[in-house]
């Protein structure tokens, strides 16, 4: 340990009666040493801790679909209508520039048009957070097809494509192996979710047209609404919910982004919901 050293030279004091007092620079207050045991441990673990993210166990579960009544759902149709060459909604392939051969010979412009499902953590545009999404091109179905039973086409081939309905179907992999499951399932982390827990995310749909290049953004009412009012009517609300068997989700058939009552565009069936999407119309 160190100390100052003070040499005192007794021929410079002066001489009278203050001459044997001497003023020494010490002052009268003490400080604590040797702290670098007590600043490791209280200080720097602390704030090493604090600095290291959260271990967060990103293990994705998938959520199977039930109806309102806690029954399973084997099948999920997305019901599309567009505005035709005279501003008219449309169900149907004709209807928005595709030809019988673009379905026939299933051209790049057919099985490249999709329809794209995004889901986020709010229907506020403004905070939300994109959560997951799915992507469903189009695709035959069984209904597109002449069968044995119809005497106006050959079995087998695809229907003119104004009689093809513009749906995206997804099933049950389990219960149809041979059919489309992508967007049959909601994907989220494991531990988002404790048993008896539940949480909504809010989805928004839009189809690429392959024919004509154009992305048509899609909302959940047939009818015109003013643009500041639009954004009530661009959400599907799905509720995602862990119970002792499983984690599941809804589609929610009485949600509405303005508070208002009554049905909207999730209709249930025995087994099947079909969401009825159309392309945003604004007054």
């Amino acid at each position: 340990m160190f100390a100052n050293k003070f040499k005192i030279n007794l021929s410079t004091i002066a001489s009278g009666v203050t001459a044997t007092t001497i003023t020494f620079p010490i002052g009268m207050d003490f400080q604590t040493v040797d702290n670098a045991e007590l600043i490791d441990r209280v200080f720097v673990a602390n704030e090493v801790e604090n600095s290291i993210n959260p271990i967060l166990d990103y293990d994705k579960v998938r959520f199977l679909p039930l109806n309102m009544s806690d029954e399973h759902v084997d099948k999920i149709t997305y019901d599309i209508k567009l505005f035709d060459d005279n501003g008219q909604y449309t169900n149907f392939y004709g209807g928005v520039g595709f030809d019988d051969d673009d379905i026939k010979f299933r051209k790049n412009s057919f099985t490249y048009s999709f329809l794209n499902l995004s889901f986020y953590d709010t229907d506020n545009p403004l905070t939300q957070k994109l959560i997951t999404y799915a992507t469903l091109f189009s695709k035959l179905n069984s209904g597109d097809l002449y069968d044995l039973s119809q005497t106006n086409g050959v079995p087998g081939q695809s229907k003119p494509a104004n009689q093809i309905p513009i749906n995206f179907i997804t099933e049950n992999p389990i219960v149809n192996p041979r059919g489309f499951n992508e967007g049959y399932h909601i994907y989220d982390y494991k531990d988002g979710l404790k048993i008896g827990e539940e949480k909504f995310l809010y989805m928004r749909a839009s189809f690429k047209n392959s024919k004509t290049g154009k992305s048509v953004n899609l909302m959940v009412n047939n009818t015109a609404k003013p643009i500041n009012e639009l954004i009530h009517e661009l959400y599907t609300r799905v509720r995602l919910f862990r119970t002792s068997t499983g984690y599941y989700y809804e589609l929610d058939n009485t949600y509405h982004g303005d508070n208002s009552i009554g049905s909207n565009n999730v209709n249930y069936a025995t087994n099947t919901v079909v969401v009825n999407l159309y392309q945003i119309k604004a007054t």
